[in-house]
């Protein structure tokens, strides 16, 4: 059975960085691994189309690099797809749309060993966090209950009790969702940001710590003053448009001004 890098850094109290992706393709995945300044890659499956082959091989290209990785999943599907991306050896799973203290529980229970002990729901299977063996062993259910366990907090739902969503044990960390939070409640910016507040504040009372999403630097230095030790820093799509962007204006800019010279 291999480590999990993220299980290893929250049970150390270190902080984490991590990177989104949108592109299934592992040899994005190995690009972040490459850089050694990640501790995870989070492959957006809420949100894109990919295959259970996909799944593996962003899970065998992080390996290459000691690479923590973790998937976003849609509602939906999400009890089907954390078993089978743990079983392509994905160190954590982040569940969005987490409405009640139930859904938390499923979630949680998803990716927790089907024993007497852990009182979950994943059984014994021959998949490539198991291989060459079937799984059941000792350090396969070590090793599932090690999955690192994010739950999203968006839902105007959620805030009914919130307490009692961050209570239930399993749950590492939190991911804010303003956007979905502001399409759910109907919110104005002020509602939003006590929400936000009130989140915050249920993670201190709760230990559990909240993950911060960012796409610059900018509030980074005063997030670290204020006590967040977790990050997420960008997302491939949406930094290959600005390179882009920027590198396609500025030369269209050069041969504007050189055609105008010359005519």
């Amino acid at each position: 059975m291999r480590p999990n890098p993220i299980r290893d850094k929250f049970a150390g109290g270190a902080p984490t960085i991590a990177t989104r992706v949108f592109l299934p393709d592992p040899a994005v995945t190995e690009a972040v691994g490459q850089t050694g300044v990640f501790d995870y890659v989070e492959f957006l499956a809420e949100y894109n189309a990919f295959t259970l082959h996909d799944l593996d091989n962003i899970g065998r290209a992080a390996e290459l690099h000691g690479l923590g990785t973790m998937i976003k999943l849609d509602y939906e599907h999400a009890h089907y797809l954390a078993q089978r991306a743990v079983g392509s050896g994905f160190s954590g799973v982040l569940f969005a749309d987490m409405r009640t203290r139930q859904d938390v529980e499923r979630a949680v229970g998803s990716v927790r060993p089907d024993t007497p002990e852990h009182a979950g729901t994943y059984g014994a299977a021959a998949r490539r966090n198991a291989r060459p063996n079937y799984g059941g062993g000792r350090e396969y259910v070590t090793s599932v209950a090690e999955t690192v366990v994010g739950v999203m907090i968006e839902k105007r739902e959620s805030f009914d009790d919130l307490d009692a969503l961050l209570s239930v044990p399993g749950v590492d960390f939190v991911q804010w969702g303003p956007t979905d939070f502001r399409m759910s409640s109907g919110g104005t910016a002020a509602e939003i940001d006590r929400a936000r507040s009130e989140l915050f504040d249920s993670c201190d009372r709760n230990g559990v710590p909240a993950r911060i999403e960012l796409a610059d630097l900018g509030e980074f230095s005063d997030l670290c003053a204020r006590g967040f030790r977790h990050f997420s820093l960008g997302i491939d799509v949406e930094m290959l448009f600005t390179a882009w962007k920027q590198l396609g204006t500025e030369a269209r800019g050069i041969l504007q001004a050189s055609t105008a010279v010359l005519s």
